[in-house]
């Protein structure tokens, strides 16, 4: 309660209007029940006509009445967190003026962007006689979008992608004058935002964002366009596959004697109403353009989760789409319509293949853009057997179909052949939207086997579609989840301090015979790349290099070990491989941890500092951090990883994704204020199933944290872990630094050229992300050096070997990313 009390105290603007909108409508409410009146009332409606005469006073009304009670359920909390968003930026004075100023700039842009689009629609025309109200999401959206330019970058991109895709749903699927003034007021929004933070061309620009947090977005932006037809059921305009749902609401009924006339031949506008009244009349048409909606928003937690089939099935279902708007809201019209494009024009249809088209297309692009972002396979069984369950439903329910339209035909208003049949058969399996122009062959009977048929067989198909998604997209449908869920129990039987990484998405999986130990590693350009060396049963490592390395023979693949230790690169030298130095993992023994001494003069400033400004350090796990900490860290990384010209690494080192594990620890450096300004992640090692030391992963800070906060969070790892009586504290070992060829005069001019290359990328990677400068960073601590290397069996695969290690750390590479790279290089 304290909680609540003190955020209605510090955002009393927000607070106050939420409860004036509240009232206001209640109290109208109330009234029009009493008096038998409507709600919303007359002068409280807005339309283009009376801004023209200069009826202002309907505004007001207009900016704080909804069209239906229900709706302030969404309302109030939606401005409760637009204003509070804004409020905390602003203060109230200023929250005030830009609520203003987008308000007045979006209602008359909207209103005549609005007059522009719709006004030769009938049903537009009409709304725009009687006038709308325009809802207090018009007042909130224009501060959220200015306030959103003074946070946070995580938060700036997630209230700008999410908002401007609830914007466009509002405006592509339901299309009031409404929608047209939030649009309008969410630019100005944006502008005012934009000239009042006056940011930099550093601060401008997009760069990457994590792929976490890309897929993420997506996911999320996906399932507002699935949801969004849904929204055309609110009003009398429609746009969009689902747009006829919108006549349920109307005051339109179906006139049966109108109806047959249609069908006999009349033409005119009024049959197109009754052709989806009579849809719609049909429980079978409503629940088939529902289902397409489940399936999207299916696909769209596939997204979310990082399914490349998602994203895959996205790009499809979205350019179908596309295909089918143009299909059928132009082809189909125009080729029946005897005036042509005229007819089109008045009835809408182009404006409806327009927009409808538009943002499937648009959507589709971004997906295949981001594709990176989605590195999960379903394995090829299951996706063989979803597809081969999918089109075998479809082939008995067309079939159902035809034996009983062929046997049954007098169930029909006329009788159809095979022909008529054919043709009208796949409008069965299709949203009624898209059906809004086209005038049906034949209709079933009511209450006959039929109508029946006629209605169930698309309903059907989209069940089993939805359920064969769905099983595609679990977890066990994951191509070698099952393996990474069996290395991940592996490792906590034994291993060494880099262990861990290979259980990370992304690696395939070799096991032992005996299923006791495992090997991970990635195929790329033909090279079986490990992460480390083997783990779980300590006794078999010796073995498990020679069985994998016939594995890898028979699948003609060369294996390199990559990251492995001393000892087991002597055991690779004695069966005759080369090695190459590729870094130096840094090992601190906290028993024997202390910072006295002229060496540790940094160290000793950055903890000093840190308790004089009131910093602690927070141990914990992902799961277990309260909510405000997840988002932060969230942050953190999206604005580090935003930084970078380049896409985040992979391969052994880990982003938020690897953070997830709850056995992974968390070590957060937190401000009195309570705001995380940097974040550690460590990695379990095991011995006999015994947790023995830690290694250092995750590595990242607020840009205006404190200096030495670093310093200090590695310092206080290594005082708790002493405290634990761990054995080691690694402090990991920086990819490509500290690159070196080990008896260089044994070695073949070849390895020359691997060390060249490699130590080449580690020097164009540096000014990205630092990897000498880490190297440097982590020799303040004192640790025990310990030589990490690369190991290969053939010295005429060098150049596969070097593409394969740029290649799994940048992964989702591309020619753009290599533009935007060397424009940080010349910066």
């Amino acid at each position: 309660m304290r909680d609540v009390t003190g955020w209605v105290r510090s955002h009393p603007l927000t607070v106050s209007f939420a409860v004036v909108v509240l009232a206001i409508n209640l109290a109208f409410v109330v009234w029009a029940a009493v008096t038998d009146g409507v709600f919303p009332p007359q002068p409280a409606r807005i339309s283009y006509d009376k801004l023209v005469q200069g009826m202002l006073y309907v505004v007001p009304l207009a900016l704080l009445l909804v069209m239906h009670p229900l709706r302030l359920l969404l309302d109030i909390p939606v401005l409760l967190v637009a204003g509070s968003v804004a409020e905390s930026r602003f203060g109230a004075a200023k929250t005030a003026w830009v609520a203003l100023i987008c308000s007045i700039g979006g209602i008359a842009a909207g209103m005549g962007v609005s007059v522009a689009v719709n006004g030769h629609s009938v049903a537009w025309s009409s709304m725009a006689r009687l006038g709308t109200v325009l809802g207090p999401l018009a007042v909130a959206v224009g501060p959220l979008m200015a306030a959103s330019a003074f946070t946070s970058l995580l938060w700036r991109h997630r209230i700008r992608v999410i908002g401007y895709a609830i914007v466009a749903t509002l405006v592509l699927y339901r299309g009031e004058p409404g929608d047209y003034c939030i649009l309008a007021a969410a630019l100005f929004g944006h502008l005012l935002g934009y000239l009042m933070a006056q940011r930099d061309e550093e601060h401008m620009q997009w760069n990457h964002g994590s792929v976490f947090e890309t897929r993420r977005m997506l996911g999320i932006v996906s399932a507002v366009f699935a949801l969004g037809p849904l929204v055309a059921m609110s009003s009398p305009i429609h746009h969009g596959p689902l747009s006829t749902l919108g006549l349920l609401l109307g005051p339109n009924s179906l006139d049966n004697t109108r109806l047959q006339q249609c069908l006999n031949g009349a033409n005119s506008m009024d049959c197109f109403v009754q052709y989806r009244l009579q849809r719609l009349s049909m429980p079978g048409g409503i629940i088939v353009s529902l289902l397409p909606c489940a399936f999207m928003l299916a696909v769209s937690w596939g997204l979310f989760k990082g399914r490349r089939l998602a994203a895959w099935t996205s790009i499809i279902a979205n350019i179908g789409t596309a295909a089918l708007a143009v299909v059928y809201y132009l082809v189909f019209p125009l080729s029946q319509s005897p005036d042509g494009m005229r007819a089109l024009i008045a009835h809408g249809a182009w404006r409806s293949a327009l927009f409808t088209a538009l943002l499937p297309i648009a959507f589709a692009l971004v997906v295949a853009m981001s594709m990176r972002c989605f590195r999960l396979k379903t394995s090829g069984r299951r996706l063989a057997t979803a597809l081969t369950g999918s089109l075998g439903a479809l082939i008995a329910l067309c079939a159902a179909y035809l034996i009983i339209g062929l046997t049954r035909p007098n169930e029909f208003t006329i009788r159809p052949g095979m022909g008529l049949l054919i043709e009208e058969m796949p409008r069965r399996f299709l949203p009624i939207g898209f059906l809004n122009e086209v005038t049906p062959d034949f209709l079933p009977r009511p209450h006959t086997i039929a109508s029946a048929v006629y209605q169930g067989i698309g309903p059907v198909f989209w069940i089993v579609a939805i359920l064969a998604a769905l099983w595609c997209f679990t977890d066990a449908a994951l191509e070698g989840h099952e393996a990474q869920a069996k290395a991940s129990k592996l490792v906590e039987i034994d291993g060494e301090s880099m262990s861990f990484m290979g259980t990370w998405d992304g690696n395939r999986y070799w096991f032992s015979p005996s299923g006791n130990s495992v090997i991970a590693y990635r195929v790329e350009h033909g090279i079986a790349l490990t992460v480390t060396g083997p783990f779980g049963d300590k006794t078999e490592w010796e073995q498990d290099f020679r069985d994998f390395i016939a594995y890898c023979t028979e699948q003609s693949w060369t294996p390199v070990f990559y990251s492995v230790h001393a000892e087991q690169r002597e055991l690779l030298a004695s069966m005759g491989w080369q090695s190459l130095d590729v870094g130096t993992e840094m090992v601190v023994l906290p028993a024997q941890w202390q910072t006295r001494g002229k060496k540790w003069q940094d160290v000793r400033t950055a903890i000093n500092k840190a308790k004089r400004d009131g910093v602690t350090d927070v141990l914990t796990t992902f799961e277990q951090a309260p909510l405000s900490v997840q988002s932060q860290i969230m942050d953190i990384s999206e604005q580090w990883a935003e930084e970078k010209s380049l896409p985040e690494m992979k391969f052994t080192l880990g982003g938020v994704e690897e953070l997830l594990d709850p056995r992974v620890r968390l070590l957060c450096a937190v401000d009195a204020d309570g705001t995380v300004q940097a974040v550690t992640s460590w990695l379990p090692t095991w011995r006999d199933g015994q947790i023995v030391g830690w290694t250092l992963d995750f590595m990242r800070h607020r840009p205006d944290s404190a200096n030495g906060v670093m310093e200090f969070l590695i310092a206080r790892m290594a005082e708790r872990l002493k405290d634990e009586g761990a054995e080691f504290m690694s402090l990991s070992a920086a990819p490509l630094a500290g690159i070196s060829v080990m008896e260089l005069e044994n070695q073949s001019a070849g390895v020359e050229f691997l060390q060249h290359v490699l130590m080449a990328v580690a020097d164009i990677i540096e000014p990205v992300y630092g990897f000498h400068s880490l190297f440097r960073f982590k020799k303040k601590f004192q640790p025990q050096e310990q030589g990490v290397y690369i190991c290969y069996p053939d010295s005429s695969r060098l150049v596969q070997i070097a593409l394969a290690v740029v290649q799994s750390y940048l992964p989702g590479m591309k020619p753009a990313d290599v533009v935007r790279f060397v424009k940080a290089l010349r910066d």
